[in-house]
This record gives structure tokens, C-alpha cells and sequence, in this order.
């Protein structure tokens, strides 16, 4: 899969940025409702850019 193996490296560079996220979660959840619809817009996007060459 070609999204596969774009998200995949991607993955493995976030988790170190997710473990130091984690604290602020509690903080960033009043965004939720606001980031959701984003990354849901953002998608396709970051789609067509990992198929494009």
C-alpha cells in the first residue's frame, strides 16, 4: 500500500513527539472539537501527497 508505507515512517518519527504530547493532553482536549474537522480536511491532502511522485 502506498499510504502504508508513507504513514508508516511517519508513525515512527511521531512517537517520540506523542510521549511528550501525552502530558498535554488534558490541555489540548477543549481543541479536540476543533482539530478533528481539520484532520479530516487534511487527510486527502496528506493522501495525494505521499501518492504524488
Amino acid at each position: 500500500m502506498p499510504l502504508a508505507s508513507c504513514l508508516l515512517p511517519l508513525a515512527s518519527c511521531l512517537l517520540p513527539l506523542a510521549s511528550c504530547l501525552l502530558p498535554l493532553a488534558s490541555c489540548l482536549l477543549p481543541f479536540a472539537s476543533c482539530l478533528l474537522p481539520l484532520s479530516s480536511c487534511l487527510l486527502p491532502f496528506a493522501y495525494y501527497l505521499c501518492l504524488s511522485p
